[in-house]
């Protein structure tokens, strides 16, 4: 397990190939549901940006591939990503069995989200829940939270 930092953030990301290391011949799906109240209320007009996997947030963003927004329902159409077909990934040696990316999700008057590593299989959809969460009334952050939620889809969760 990798050492966490005080935000509660690993303190170094797994090494991971970019998509463009992989040579995808395959494709997967994304659909991103946004929403709040910790799943209970639909938030339409979220701004979802799907960008190349950059291990380290000081490295930049990576490029945006994909940019779109959440509709009525609170989801993004299915996005169709390059990833490594099944019987590439079985070969010995070869990186990595599915292509990763960075997701950043924002809104108005809530706090802005990033998920960092976000696995992608070939012929598989993936669904990235994010609950929102609301700014306080004054439109301002917190002192005690980050201005941006990270969240890292590739550690092992403690439980």
């Amino acid at each position: 397990m990798n050492p966490q930092s005080e935000n509660n953030i690993p303190a170094q990301m797994p090494e991971l190939p970019p998509p463009s290391g992989i040579r995808p011949t395959g494709e997967g799906y994304l659909i991103v549901h946004v929403t709040t109240a910790r799943g209970s209320i639909p938030l339409e007009g979220a701004l979802v940006t799907l960008r190349d996997y950059v291990p380290e947030p000081t490295e930049g963003r990576g490029d945006a591939l994909i940019t779109t927004v959440s509709g009525r329902d609170g989801n993004t159409e299915r996005l169709t990503l390059p990833a490594p077909s099944r019987t590439e990934s079985l070969t010995p040696g070869f990186p990595s069995p599915f292509a990763v990316y960075n997701l950043e999700v924002q809104l108005e008057g809530y706090r802005g989200q990033s998920y960092i590593a976000l696995p992608i299989f070939e012929g598989i959809t993936a669904v990235q829940p994010v609950d929102m969460i609301p700014l306080s009334e004054n439109g301002r952050i917190e002192a005690r939270r980050p201005t941006e939620d990270r969240f890292y889809e590739t550690e092992p969760q403690n439980l």
